[in-house]
């Protein structure tokens, strides 16, 4: 019995000494929450495999009325970083997720970045605007939605990222630069998509792609006025516009109530209502498939 334990013991000793030193765990990721699904993904193109991320408000989430959720403050507590956009359910959150977590280092992902006004009127590039809008003094808090200020932004964010993170500081700018490589490949797409269109005036239900219709030339026509539906007067005009712009899509965002949208397709003779995602993880996809349905409706 002696001589067999001795013989399983110096097995033991061999089979361990062959299978080398124990495999180091793997290297603690940057941990960084955002507001936004599209800040996630331009931070996950920067971060890679380096960071762990989470978003607040989800696809088909209303930022509006956003409340987070019990696991997202669990992740929260242990983020390094929260990059803010300007969204709405910021003011309201943002001090409690600093509460929560007074070793995150907030960063405006905004900062330095040119805002429009909030669209609150049916308003013209031209300067027209009609008699009946609310013309609205805050800002648009879309930018995601411009490639150019995205670029800014995402340089914003890999900044960030090497302060919190330096050892991989070389690592996040090559990442950085593949990603301005890739926004301006979407956007050169974007513009060989909208040039040489028939018309420039589409019409959405609310208006979040004003900066869409900046960027490339074109006029936003919004049904809501200051986030909320128009009076039966107000509709009345909607529906004037969209048969002086010879509109024949009506855009309306995930999870919108359809029937505004039905009523007024109705009675202006819209032929299509087509569903964009202003909260899409998926950026080039994003904007790619804004710029396909614009083609075809102001074609």
């Amino acid at each position: 019995m002696k001589k067999f334990l001795l013989l399983s013991a110096f097995l033991v000793l061999i089979l361990t000494a062959c299978a080398g030193p124990v495999a180091q765990g793997e290297p603690e990721k940057l941990t960084i929450s955002v507001s936004i699904l599209p800040q996630q993904w331009f931070v996950d193109q920067i971060g890679g495999d380096r960071v762990s991320t989470q978003a607040m408000v989800g696809s088909g989430d209303d930022p509006h009325t956003y409340e987070p959720s019990p696991q997202q403050m669990t992740n929260l507590a242990a983020s390094e970083l929260y990059f803010t956009i300007g969204v709405e359910f910021e003011a309201v959150w943002l001090p409690r997720f600093e509460s929560a977590n007074p070793d995150m280092r907030v960063v405006d992902t905004a900062a330095g970045i040119a805002f429009i006004p909030a669209s609150g009127a049916h308003d013209h590039n031209d300067g027209d605007v009609e008699d009946h809008a609310l013309t609205g003094s805050e800002d648009d808090p879309h930018i995601w939605f411009s490639p150019l200020r995205m670029k800014q932004m995402a340089q914003t964010m890999a900044e960030a990222m090497k302060a919190a993170d330096p050892q991989n500081a070389d690592y996040y700018q090559a990442n950085l630069d593949a990603l301005l490589n890739e926004i301006d490949r979407v956007d050169t797409e974007v513009k060989k998509q909208l040039e040489g269109s028939k018309r420039d005036h589409f019409m959405v239900v609310h208006p979040a792609w004003g900066y869409v219709a900046e960027d490339y030339g074109l006029n936003m026509l919004a049904v809501e006025i200051g986030g909320s539906e128009p009076a039966p007067e107000s509709l009345s005009q909607i529906i004037t516009l969209a048969k002086e712009y010879e509109i024949n899509t009506l855009v309306i965002e995930k999870g919108s109530n359809i029937r505004l949208a039905t009523s007024i397709t109705e009675q202006a003779g819209i032929q299509s209502i087509v569903e964009w995602d202003p909260m899409a993880y998926d950026w080039p996809a994003s904007m790619l498939m804004i710029a396909e349905t614009l083609h075809q409706a102001l074609n």
